[in-house]
């Protein structure tokens, strides 16, 4: 009897265990996954704040790409690429969002890069999308995935110096 009651009590302290570990794993993993959801968003957000006027996309209009300019002469792209590796993880498409900074005297339209200067911004996203409502700051509409789990935000990333679209 003396047995049966111990065996009994150790298989429910070690169920017990088991499951707080499980929980304690989901909690852990859904955190990372919104720490690099607003460091990705802060990071966009941060390219967008040094822009002086947006090239794409056009006003009242969405694109998976945006362009601008800042004062020092340059076209700025931000745009994601096609992380392969997550993509067969997931079995969704998955992107990583980069930047791009070139003169603008050789910027030859949005979404044309030399893949050696690209700058990783976040990664894990499913899609984006970027909406200019008016000439000094964009809506951008992320959703992220990781492990099968979506995390969605919308930011609007006004440019620190004040523009036109051009």
């Amino acid at each position: 009897m003396v047995v049966g009651i111990a065996s009994l009590f150790s298989f429910l302290v070690f169920r017990f265990y088991f499951q707080a570990n499980r929980s304690q794993t989901i909690l852990l993993d859904g955190l990372q996954m919104q720490t690099a959801v607003v460091t990705g968003v802060n990071k966009v957000l941060r390219e967008i704040r040094s822009g002086r006027g947006f090239l794409v996309p056009s006003l009242n209009e969405k694109s998976t790409i945006l362009a601008f300019s800042d004062f020092e002469n340059n076209v700025i792209s931000i745009f994601p690429l096609k992380n392969t590796q997550m993509t067969k993880e997931e079995g969704e498409d998955i992107y990583d969002v980069y930047c791009y900074k070139t003169e603008a005297k050789s910027y030859s339209g949005a979404g044309s890069h030399n893949s050696k200067n690209l700058r990783p911004l976040c990664s894990h996203v499913k899609d984006i999308s970027f909406h200019l409502s008016n000439s000094n700051s964009v809506t951008i509409s992320f959703t992220f995935m990781k492990g099968g789990k979506v995390f969605q935000t919308i930011s609007e990333g006004p440019l620190m110096n004040s523009g036109d679209v051009l």
